[in-house]
């Protein structure tokens, strides 16, 4: 689990737009659910395109809850098609919690959580419902809430939760968060260019949803006081900057007699760019935007791509762009598609063991990291109840390298390198195995090969080489890419007993190109070229790393490595 700062309160892909957020000192949780302690539903298992469902509910709120998901991603492929959004091989989960269920469950967590601490609940306790879920207060004990939605990721994975209203479930008042379109944009690989990630969200910060539409509100251009000026007169507002300049990332100095923030300023062209491209002229230029973004995702914007995209130079986009500031400052406007889908039969069936433990393990250990960041004295608790979900498939002999796979990432992340190597080892012979895990294998491999090497010169040996970059190449070829597992690729060849060829480097040129700014990649791949004496290639990367480089330590490392290349006869 990774910055679970980002997700804090954040109760997505599925929102109440009409539920504001309330003043509350109270530490808030995730849901902690112990199906076993509450009576009810069996949980229910479905797979929809690119989801597996868990739910524990009535079938026909999963059915409806299930379709507005898919409707509201429908919708959303109207400004932000699927090749510009985060991809994972792994299925997403949605887990679906009955919201008359969840008092029992928080009640025995909660008196769970307490007795270790010498505290006893009171024997009429019962938490109350809020708006965030169950919350106790019982006299010196802080308060504790359970959130009732909440979105988790991993590095290749992200999980819904969701408290179920069986008879209060409005599908019009559900939308999909701006936090979620930000982590669908700016987690994809390779990185979006930076002006359209920004307009896009400010587009969809003014976007709100209806049934079988989305609707931008008018655009703002830079201030309110500056939006009037357009509307009065454009000339006495400031102009639109040329694109070379724009694309590039420079911002425009304000000149006489424009007064203006130049980064909001930038922002804002940002947004009239994205949103011309989607809109104007009944939405011609819409295929050529979404070309243009993926031809430049993590490369320089140059005017020969701009041209090839869109057919026309950057002046005359520029010019277009002038024209159509008055235009989209007046009005919003409203993105339709042709037609809505119907959504394909949900097939709903019991659940299995292997099923419930799999995923309600894999979501409790992404619990954990989230806990650990707000209140690290409740995490241990979270750590044992997923290991417990986990261990109760496996004790009845369920070996599915799916659930061994997360068995073996719940150790991993707990710092059971012995654990997690045996786990995820098993996993591994027996089937095909997720991204992080194949690349957590990896690093368990070169950890213990690097204590003992096999080749000369206190180097790895081939074969252990070999056995390290097997995981690391496996989950090359998956989605979403991980900038670890070609940084793990260069500590392999930078300690084998072999020497690797202008091919075997290859794969870092990838590496750079998906995660263009990430310094150590850039410095790692000028450091292999530089050894092999491959120059030409060494040079240009070690520029980069001094170029995109965050910290001291790399800016002279890499200057180092580059006085290094310049005594090279």
């Amino acid at each position: 689990m990774r910055r679970p700062c980002l997700f804090f309160l954040a109760c997505v892909p599925l929102l109440f737009a009409t539920r504001g957020a309330a003043a509350d000192d109270a530490v808030a949780l995730p849901p902690f659910i112990v199906e076993e302690a509450s009576k009810g539903p069996p949980w229910r298992y479905a797979e929809a395109p690119g989801y597996e469902i868990l739910a524990r509910c009535n079938d026909a709120a999963t059915r409806r809850i299930v379709a507005t998901h898919q409707r509201l991603h429908h919708l959303l492929a109207e400004m932000l098609p699927p090749s510009l959004q985060l991809q994972c091989s792994l299925p997403r989960t949605l887990i679906l919690y009955d919201e008359e269920l969840q008092p029992a469950a928080s009640r025995e967590v909660i008196a769970r959580m307490l007795r270790p601490n010498g505290i006893e609940p009171p024997e009429d306790f019962s938490p109350s419902p809020g708006f965030r879920g169950m919350r106790i207060t019982p006299p010196s004990v802080r308060r504790l809430s359970f959130l009732p939605n909440l979105r988790l990721w991993d590095r290749d994975a992200m999980a819904v939760f969701m408290i179920v209203r069986r008879d209060d479930f409005d599908a019009e008042r559900l939308a999909l968060t701006h936090d979620y379109i930000s982590f669908l944009v700016k987690g994809r690989v390779p990185a979006l260019p930076l002006w359209f990630v920004s307009g896009l969200l400010t587009l969809y910060a003014q976007t709100t949803y209806e049934s079988d539409r989305l609707t931008l509100a008018a655009l703002s251009w830079i201030a309110e006081t500056h939006t009037d000026a357009v509307k009065k007169d454009p000339k006495t507002a400031p102009p639109v900057q040329p694109l070379a300049d724009f694309l590039a990332n420079h911002f425009a100095s304000p000149t006489e007699p424009f007064t203006f923030d130049p980064i909001k300023a930038w922002q804002a062209q940002a947004a009239l760019l994205v949103r011309w491209g989607l809109e104007a002229d009944a939405g011609a230029h819409r295929a050529a935007l979404w070309k243009f973004v993926e031809r430049t995702a993590g490369l320089a914007a140059t005017e020969a791509v701009f041209s090839e995209c869109f057919g026309e130079d950057f002046a005359a986009v520029h010019a277009r762009l002038t024209a159509y500031l008055p235009a989209a400052i007046r009005r919003p406007v409203n993105f339709k598609p042709a037609k809505l889908p119907k959504p394909a039969p949900l097939m709903l069936r019991n659940a299995t063991d292997g099923e419930i433990a799999r995923l309600k393990g894999d979501w409790e250990r992404l619990e954990v990291p989230f806990v650990k960041n707000i209140s690290p004295d409740l995490a241990p608790k979270y750590l044992e109840q997923a290991r417990r979900t986990l261990k109760r498939a496996y004790d009845r002999d369920d070996r599915d390298p799916r659930l061994l796979a997360v068995m073996g990432l719940c150790e991993a992340d707990a710092g059971n390198a012995v654990g997690a190597r045996e786990l995820l080892e098993t996993a591994a012979r027996l089937g095909p195995i997720r991204p992080r895990a194949n690349y957590e294998l990896a690093r368990l491999r070169f950890e213990e090969f690097g204590a003992q090497p096999a080749g000369g010169d206190g180097r790895l040996s081939v074969t252990q080489a070999s056995e390290v970059l097997g995981p690391l190449f496996a989950a090359r070829a998956q989605q979403p890419p991980l900038p670890e597992v070609y940084s793990l690729i260069g500590e392999v060849w930078l300690h084998v007993a072999t020497k690797p060829t202008r091919g075997h480097l290859a794969v870092f040129d990838e590496g750079v190109r998906l995660f263009p700014r990430r310094p150590d990649l850039a410095l790692r791949t000028g450091e292999l070229y530089l050894r092999e004496g491959f120059r030409e290639d060494a040079a240009a990367y070690l520029e980069i790393a001094v170029l995109i480089a965050t910290d001291d330590a790399t800016r002279e490392r890499a200057a180092h490595l580059q006085t290094q290349l310049q005594s090279l006869p």
